[in-house]
Parts: structure tokens; C-alpha cells; sequence
């Protein structure tokens, strides 16, 4: 998907909505878990030296994703 097609398709959306990605359970046909984004990165193709960007939720990164939902939870706090 484009940058462009993915804004063009958040513009139709609440604007103060939050969106989650969803991670399927390989045990299950439907469903899995919805994450909240960490942050959205570029990552440079080397082989054709294209910039793509990343969806990253931090899931993985020891202590990051952690790190963020105490943010998320102190940002609602306020």
C-alpha cells in the first residue's frame, strides 16, 4: 500500500480513534491480538534503494514495548 492510499483511507476515519495492528494466532482461524503502533519507521530497500516505511509496535524490542505503554497510560492519565 502507498502512503498516499493509506491516508486517503485514515482521512475517512474517526480522527481521534486509535489504530491497532493485528497480530493473527497461528492457532486460530479468525481473530488474534490488536496492538497498539509504537512508531512508523523508513527502511531502505538496498537491493533497489527504495524507501518503504515500517509499522513497528515495538513487540519484540526487550523493554521498548513496555517502555511505550507506560507513556500511553500516563498520556491518559493526564
Amino acid at each position: 500500500m502507498k502512503v498516499k492510499e493509506l491516508i486517503d483511507l485514515l482521512e475517512k476515519c474517526d480522527q481521534n480513534a486509535e489504530i491497532r495492528v493485528l497480530f493473527p494466532l497461528s492457532n486460530r482461524p479468525l481473530g488474534g491480538t490488536l496492538e497498539p503502533i509504537f512508531s512508523v519507521t523508513p527502511s531502505i530497500d538496498q537491493d533497489t534503494n527504495k524507501t518503504n516505511f515500517v509499522i513497528d509496535t515495538g513487540i519484540g524490542e526487550e523493554g521498548r514495548y513496555e517502555e511505550f505503554k507506560r507513556k500511553k497510560e500516563h498520556d491518559l492519565e493526564l
